[in-house]
């Protein structure tokens, strides 16, 4: 996968679902009792700060990358 369309091709059908999910489960009447648990509250929090702290990180050496991909080609 080395271009920007297979990474789109992979991620969007994912992301959907899981909207779907998201949605499918909040428009329930009475939401199922795990997600109540604190245990369920620290992994979705902890589920959040990964995807986010993963994305950051791979966001930053990428603009680090094509930093200097740009300088060595210019």
């Amino acid at each position: 996968m080395s271009s920007e369309f297979d990474w789109f091709m992979i991620t969007m059908p994912l992301f959907a679902l899981v909207v779907y999910a998201i949605v499918m489960v909040g428009s329930l009447e009475k939401q199922p009792k795990f997600l109540e648990s604190k245990q369920t509250d620290k992994i979705v929090i902890y589920a959040f700060a990964a995807l986010f702290g993963i994305g950051v990180l791979y966001s930053g050496y990428a603009m680090i990358a094509l930093f200097f991909d740009l300088l060595a080609s210019y």
